[in-house]
C-alpha cells in the first residue's frame, strides 16, 4: 500500500559523466528489487519516479541520471534536505528454481533495481550472470559495488573503450546467454532488443506517472492481458505478457 513518507538525503553524489547516487534515511521496511517510489522536487508538479537500488534497515539509495530540469534540481540537492516520497509503489522481480540461471541486464540509469535484484540472489545464494552495458569509458558506474555481487560480471561499451566492445545483445550472443532466463531494466531500445534476441525473462518498465498508484491511468499500456497500468500492474511484467 503506498503512502507519503519524509527522507533525510544523507549523501547525493556524481559517480560518472551522467549518473548520480542518492542515499535517503528513513523507513525501508517497504525495500524489494523491482519497487519504485515518487519523490516531490520543489518547483515541479509531478513527482518523479525512481527504482530502489541497495538498502538496509535504516537507509536506502538509488542511481539517477539528469534527464530534464527536474533530475537536474535532484542532483543539486544537498544532505540533510529533507524530502517529500511516496513509497511502496509498483510490484516486485518473482523467480523459481525451474526458470534456470538468470541473466540481470540493464545499463545507464537502469541500474539500480537490477543491482538490488543481483544483492537478493547473493544473499540466496542463487548464481546467475550480469551483463552491464554504457556507452563508452566516462559512463561506467557502479563497477566495484557490481563485481562484489556477480564476479562473474562483463561489462561492455559501444565503443570498446572500457570492458569488451559492443552493446548487450551482442555480449549475450557472444557468451552463448541466450538460453537463460534475464531480467532486464533500461532504455526502450535495449529492452527490445534483448526481448527480440532472449526466450524468457522479465521486464521493468518506466514510464512517466501522473499519480503513481494506479488511479489516474496516465501510464497504461495494452497488453495480452488487456490494458495495464505501470505503476500498479507493474512495473515489472512477463516479457510474453507485452504487446510489441
Amino acid at each position: 500500500m503506498h503512502k507519503i513518507q519524509k527522507y533525510k538525503v544523507i549523501s547525493n553524489k556524481q559517480i560518472s559523466s551522467d549518473l548520480y547516487e542518492m542515499t535517503l534515511q528513513g523507513d525501508t521496511s517497504w525495500c524489494q528489487p523491482g519497487k519504485f517510489f515518487n519523490i516531490k522536487i520543489p518547483g515541479f508538479y509531478l513527482r518523479r519516479p525512481m527504482g530502489v537500488c541497495l538498502y538496509n534497515q535504516q537507509q536506502f539509495n538509488f542511481i539517477y541520471a539528469v534527464i530534464g530540469n527536474g533530475t537536474k534540481a535532484l542532483s543539486e540537492m544537498k544532505a540533510n534536505t529533507i524530502l517529500d516520497i511516496m513509497v511502496d509503489l509498483g510490484n516486485t522481480y518473482w523467480y523459481k528454481k525451474e526458470y534456470g540461471k538468470p541473466l540481470l541486464l540493464t545499463g545507464g540509469g537502469g541500474l539500480g533495481p537490477i543491482v538490488s535484484l543481483g544483492k537478493k540472489f547473493k544473499d540466496e545464494n542463487i548464481p546467475f550472470e550480469m551483463i552491464v552495458g554504457f556507452n563508452n569509458k566516462d559512463k561506467v558506474a557502479y563497477e566495484q559495488e557490481m563485481k562484489q555481487l556477480c564476479p562473474n560480471l562483463i561489462i561492455c561499451t559501444d565503443d570498446g573503450s572500457y570492458g569488451e566492445k559492443g552493446n548487450v545483445v551482442e555480449i549475450i550472443k557472444k557468451h552463448h546467454f541466450e538460453n537463460l532466463y534475464y531480467f532486464v531494466c533500461g532504455a526502450p531500445g535495449l529492452i527490445k532488443a534483448v526481448y527480440k534476441n532472449c526466450q524468457r525473462g522479465q521486464i521493468s518498465l518506466d514510464a512517466r506517472m501522473g499519480c503513481g498508484f494506479g488511479a489516474c491511468m496516465g501510464c497504461s499500456i495494452k497488453t495480452k492481458n488487456g490494458w495495464q497500468r505501470i505503476c500498479k500492474d507493474g512495473a515489472v511484467f512477463d516479457s510474453n505478457d507485452l504487446l510489441w
